[in-house]
C-alpha cells in the first residue's frame, strides 16, 4: 500500500471516528453501537456507562432506545453477565406493546433500524430457545413493518435487509443490498459474508465524502469497513476471506504436487527405509488432501455436513463454511465416466444443496480429473456453465508421475509426417 494512499485513509479514519465519538457522547444509542462494532477502549467505556443508564430505566423512562442500548451490551460476551436480566425484562416490555400507536406513527424499532438492530445484537447471545422463539415471531412482523417504511438506497435499507437474513424472513444478502462497504463493516460481527469485491473498492467507497458524513451511526460503521479494508491489504487477514479467495487457493492446488512424495526408491539411507507414494485414488483421499489444504486457513471449515432432507434421502455435502454459505463439493472423475455423468451429477447435487431452506447458496465445484482430460474439461465447463449457485468448477490433474505402469494413460496421438 502507497504511503500517499495510507496516509489519505488515515485522514479519512480520523474524521469519521471523530465523527462518531462526538455524537457517541451526546446520544447513547451511538455509544452502544459503537461499542459493539469498533470494540476499541474508549467505545467500549461508553458502551458501559449508556448501558449502565438504560438498566436504571423504570416505568415511563423506558422507550425502544434503552433496550437496544443493553442489547448491543449483551452482544459483547464480558459485558452479558452484567446486563442480560434487564435487557430480558425490557425486551419483554417491548414485546408488548403495538408496532404503531393509535395515530399510525410507527415504533421506535419499526422507524430506527438500529434500535432493532441492537435488539437483535442482545437476542443472539440471551435468549434461550423458548423465548427465541416468541421473539422470532414477533421480530418477523416487526421486520415486515420495517420494510414496508424504509426506503430503498442507502446505508439503513441495507442494514434492514441484513436484519431480515438474520431473522430468515428476508432474501439471503451478501452485501449488494445498500452500500458495499456495510458487509465489510459488518463482517467481523459476523452478520455479513464478506463481500467479494476488492479491499479498493471497500476503501473507496468507505472514504468517499468521509468529511460530510454528519450521521455517527454512518460514521461508525465506515470506520468499521475502513478496518476490515486496511488489516486485509495489509497482512493476511483470515477472518476476512471470501469465497473467491477460496476459489484461488483450490486453483493453486496442483502446485503442492511439486513436492509430493511419489518415490521409487527410498529417500534416506536409513536401515529398513522404503520407498512411499502417496496415493490419491478415490473421492475420499481427494477430499482428505482439500480439507488439509484448507483447514488451516479456514478453521471454520466443516466436512460431511447433512443439509435439509428432501423426501427420505438426507444429502451430506462434502466440505463447507457456513460463514460464507459455501459448499465445496468434491468430485473424483474416472476415467470410465463421461461428461455427460459428471455434469448431471453435478447438477443434481446444487438441487439438493441449495433448496431454499439450505443454509447454504453456493457451490464450487472441485474435481479430480483421474484422466487429465484437458480437451473434456473444457466440455464440462461447458455444460455446467448457468447452473445457478455454481460459483466456480476446479481441476486438479493426476500427475503423470503419479500413474502406475499398469494403469499408464494412453500415450497422445502425435500426427504423422
Amino acid at each position: 500500500m502507497k504511503a500517499e494512499s495510507l496516509l489519505l485513509i488515515t485522514d479519512a479514519r480520523q474524521v469519521l471516528l471523530r465523527t462518531a465519538e462526538t455524537e457517541a457522547t451526546q446520544n447513547a444509542l451511538v455509544a452502544a453501537f459503537l461499542g459493539w462494532l469498533i470494540r476499541d477502549n474508549d467505545s467500549m467505556a461508553l458502551l458501559e456507562e449508556a448501558a449502565t443508564r438504560a438498566a436504571e430505566a423504570k416505568g415511563a423512562a423506558r422507550n425502544s432506545r434503552n433496550v437496544a442500548v443493553l442489547g448491543f451490551a449483551c452482544g459483547i460476551e464480558t459485558l452479558k453477565a452484567r446486563f442480560a436480566a434487564e435487557f430480558a425484562a425490557q425486551l419483554e416490555w417491548s414485546i408488548g406493546r403495538p408496532n404503531f400507536g393509535t395515530g399510525g406513527e410507527p415504533c421506535g424499532m419499526v422507524a430506527d433500524t438500529i434500535s432493532f438492530a441492537g435488539v437483535v445484537a442482545g437476542t443472539e447471545n440471551v435468549l434461550t430457545n423458548e423465548s427465541r422463539q416468541r421473539f422470532q415471531r414477533w421480530s418477523s412482523a416487526l421486520w415486515q413493518d420495517a420494510n414496508n417504511l424504509v426506503q430503498d438506497g442507502g446505508w439503513r435499507r441495507g442494514m434492514l435487509d441484513i436484519l431480515g437474513h438474520r431473522l430468515s424472513v428476508g432474501k439471503p444478502t451478501s452485501g449488494n443490498s445498500g452500500a458495499v462497504w456495510l458487509a465489510a463493516a459488518l463482517d467481523r460481527r459476523g452478520w455479513t459474508v464478506p463481500t467479494e469485491r476488492s479491499v479498493s473498492d471497500v476503501l473507496k467507497a468507505a472514504i468517499n465524502e468521509a468529511s460530510s458524513v454528519t450521521d455517527g451511526f454512518e460514521a461508525g460503521l465506515r470506520v468499521a469497513a475502513i478496518d476490515w479494508a486496511v488489516s486485509r491489504a495489509m497482512d493476511f487477514d483470515i477472518a476476512a476471506i471470501t469465497v473467491a479467495d477460496v476459489a484461488t487457493v483450490l486453483h493453486r492446488v496442483p502446485t503442492a504436487f511439486q513436492r509430493w512424495t511419489w518415490e521409487d526408491k527410498p529417500r534416506t539411507t536409513k536401515q529398513g527405509a522404503q520407498p512411499r507414494r502417496w496415493h490419491i485414488e478415490n473421492e475420499y483421499h481427494f477430499q482428505s488432501m482439500l480439507y488439509a489444504v484448507l483447514k488451516p486457513l479456514i478453521p471454520a471449515l466443516e466436512e460431511e455436513r447433512y443439509l435439509p432432507p428432501t423426501g427420505t434421502y438426507q444429502p451430506r455435502a462434502d466440505l463447507c463454511i457456513l460463514g460464507l454459505a459455501l459448499v465445496v463439493e468434491v468430485k473424483f472423475w474416472y476415467r470410465g465416466k463421461s461428461v455427460k455423468d459428471l455434469t448431471e451429477e453435478l447438477a443434481a447435487d446444487l438441487t439438493l444443496y441449495l433448496r431454499p431452506d439450505s443454509p447454504y447458496q453456493k457451490v464450487i465445484a472441485a474435481i479430480w480429473d483421474d484422466g487429465a482430460r484437458t480437451e473434456e474439461q473444457t466440455e464440462l465447463q461447458r455444460g455446467l456453465r448457468g447452473l445457478s449457485g455454481l460459483c466456480d468448477v476446479v481441476f486438479v490433474n493426476r500427475p503423470a508421475r503419479m500413474v502406475e505402469p499398469d494403469k499408464a494413460l494412453p500415450k497422445a496421438r502425435t500426427r504423422s509426417k
